[in-house]
């Protein structure tokens, strides 16, 4: 369904009552953020596992700091991808000069375009996870002896 014909099809829901259609359409907004919360929080249990046992993983081979690196670089990446195109806030009201359909169209648009932002944070951090599963792999497979503490 295209969003003029949802449009349409929840304002004739909510008989068309505006606020009605925008509380239904500002609900999915927010569920967009709730869950790109989740993709920000796992990416940061990245950052704060590289923290703890970044240095042990990195020092069991030259193959596993690779994988290291790169899974950290691209779940970061994967982060700043979801902050900018996901969580960037911008009020619905900001439409309501618009003619009722036009408006809801608009929020629409933009929760579409939000939901495809997500589903791509979502891919590139599942990427960088893999990455990162792969070095802390590499470490079990060839575990070095550890001499000494581990800072």
């Amino acid at each position: 369904m295209n969003t003029e014909s949802e449009a349409k099809a929840i304002l004739q829901l909510c008989e068309g009552n505006l606020k009605a259609a925008l509380e239904i359409a500002e609900r999915h907004l927010n569920t967009i953020y709730t869950r790109a919360q989740v993709l920000l929080s796992l990416a940061g249990m990245v950052v704060t596992v590289t923290g703890f046992s970044g240095r042990l993983i990195a020092g069991s081979s030259t193959l596993a700091q690779l994988f290291l690196v790169a899974g950290l670089f691209v779940s970061l990446s994967s982060a700043i991808w979801v902050f900018l195109r996901v969580m960037r806030v911008r009020w619905v009201t900001v439409f309501l000069d618009q003619n009722p359909e036009n408006a809801l169209q608009e929020t629409l648009h933009r929760r579409n375009q939000k939901t495809t932002a997500y589903k791509t944070g979502g891919i590139i951090l599942c990427i960088g996870l893999v990455l990162y599963c792969i070095s802390i792999a590499l470490m079990l497979l060839d575990p070095a002896a550890i001499q000494g503490p581990v800072r």
